[in-house]
């Protein structure tokens, strides 16, 4: 699992990390500064405005971190996870998306027919 795609990016922003955090998870600034929409507890939902995206929120260490893990009903899933580190001029942002495997397991539903 581990040689599936993997993208990371780091930025650094001049703010406070209580400030990135808040933009992270508070509605509308999430959906403006990354287009989601995030409940920031374990098991809330990831939404993108005007798509059929399923996300799920994994893990949260409040002012610190967030994963979830989504995909579209016809896309390959990934999981997302933002971490925010205070710096001397304000915080790092990283971000690492990674594609998950993703398999069916399980019989195949059978089918009986109806006699007439």
């Amino acid at each position: 699992m581990d040689d599936l795609p993997q993208i990371d990016r780091d930025i650094e922003v001049p703010a406070i990390s209580d400030e990135v955090w808040k933009k992270i998870i508070d509605g509308d600034l999430a959906e403006e500064w990354m287009g989601v929409r995030v409940e920031p507890h374990r098991g809330g939902s990831v939404v993108v405005p005007g798509k059929d995206t399923i996300g799920t929120v994994e893990e949260v260490e409040p002012g610190r971190s967030i994963t979830w893990s989504w995909r579209e009903p016809d896309g390959d899933p990934s999981q997302v996870t933002i971490e925010i580190e205070p710096t001397k001029t304000g915080s790092r942002v990283s971000i690492t998306e990674r594609l998950l495997e993703y398999r069916i397991t399980g019989m195949p539903p059978v089918f009986l027919s109806r006699a007439a």
